[in-house]
């Protein structure tokens, strides 16, 4: 009677090699994109500290604002400033901090590290789309975040309604879902495209901690644009910052009518192209000086 033969397994280390290949090139030849988002997702998961104290990061400054907010109202004998009352302004100033923190993106120094380290050859050599790999990644990641950002953006909202500020109708929550997809795309373009210095500049951190300061108050992020004064406010109507936090906050707290609204999803629009293609420019110049050292 023949007995069967099992063949051993082999501890040949490259075997080993081959599986890690054949998973790599499972990978760059499936669906690559939804392989991406799965990760992000995981990824946002896995590092739950890093989210609670980015929701600190929230409070801490947003209370701040309040305060100080509450100090200058109390000192000034009128009820209005800038055009806003006091509920008013102390509602822009939580939307706006729950605005920054569903469209910033703070991927910089990720692309930047791809770009110095050489990790990007691993992109140019397959068959994928590294704006493509990077932004289903960052999809992914922001999905539990921006979960709990709506969920809690809407109880701000119900409880402002509530005191009588501010009124958000289903017709207008519509035009304000299109209009932080719309701040998302931009402000995701608009890092994308300042990314490609990375390209150039031998140190580009101090660079990004700077224009993301910059961004966010040329947005409304820090204070309502009006403070800057009526003439300056003429120049952020040509610049896509404004499109980013200051417009969806004041469709949400109702202080833009809804032809207003939609004027400014046309902009964010114009900008989204225009982005697109300097991102695209952009990039392409900054790969032809690309060495790829490292990776």
């Amino acid at each position: 009677m023949k007995k069967s033969h099992r063949e051993p397994k082999s501890s040949n280390p490259s075997d080993s090699t081959s599986a890690s290949r054949m998973h790599n090139r499972s990978f760059f030849h499936g669906n690559k994109y939804a392989t991406a988002f799965a990760l992000g997702l995981q990824s946002s998961m896995e590092y739950r500290l890093q989210f609670f104290i980015g929701l600190i990061n929230l409070v801490f400054p947003v209370g701040l604002q309040c305060l100080i907010w509450t100090a200058v109202y109390r000192s000034q004998s009128h009820d209005s400033l800038y055009g806003y009352d006091y509920e008013q302004m102390i509602l822009y100033t939580i939307l706006a901090g729950i605005v920054a923190k569903l469209v910033m993106t703070h991927l910089e120094h990720t692309i930047a590290e791809d770009i110095k380290s050489g990790g990007l050859n691993t992109y140019l050599v397959r068959p994928v789309s590294y704006f493509g790999y990077r932004l289903s990644a960052y999809i992914g990641s922001r999905v539990v975040t921006d979960t709990i950002m709506i969920v809690l953006m809407t109880a701000v909202l119900v409880i402002a309604m509530l005191q009588g500020v501010g009124i958000v109708t289903s017709a207008r929550l519509g035009v304000v879902v299109l209009s932080l997809v719309l701040a998302a795309a931009v402000q995701f373009l608009l890092t994308y495209t300042i990314c490609a210095l990375a390209f150039t500049l031998q140190e580009i951190s101090y660079f990004f901690v700077i224009t993301t300061l910059i961004i966010q108050i040329l947005s409304g992020g820090m204070v309502p644009l009006e403070v800057f004064g009526e003439t300056v406010n003429h120049w952020f109507n040509l610049l896509p910052f404004k499109y980013t936090i200051y417009f969806p906050v004041n469709i949400l707290n109702g202080r833009l009518s809804m032809d207003e609204a939609f004027s400014g999803i046309l902009i964010q629009c114009v900008w989204f192209v225009i982005l697109a293609l300097m991102a695209r420019i952009s990039w392409k110049m900054g790969l032809k000086r690309y060495v790829g050292i490292g990776g």
